[in-house]
């Protein structure tokens, strides 16, 4: 088994742990203070999946450019709407 799967392995365990504990709590039973807030704000954090350099940079490719060819589709339906608009209506 892998070090990256032990660790996956181990965040598993405690998610499950952590839902569990959440179950058998009430929502009105414990108010958090703002550091404990910011502790578990900080530890969600943590589990996220941050894309790397090259995945942000090819997102942002493809949505600029489904965004150009969005644009000049509408900009060319307007184009020829208004023309038929301005033909008809003289």
């Amino acid at each position: 088994m892998s070090r990256e799967s032990e660790r996956r392995a181990a965040r598993e365990e405690q998610r499950t742990a952590d839902q569990a504990s959440a179950a058998t709590e009430k929502p009105g039973d414990k108010r958090t203070t703002p550091v404990e807030f910011l502790g578990e704000v900080r530890s969600e954090l943590r589990k996220v999946a941050w894309p790397g350099r090259k995945e942000v940079a090819s997102y942002t490719a493809v949505v600029l450019i489904v965004s150009t060819i969005l644009t000049l589709l509408v900009w060319g339906m307007d184009y020829v709407i208004r023309n038929a608009v301005i033909n008809t209506l003289g």
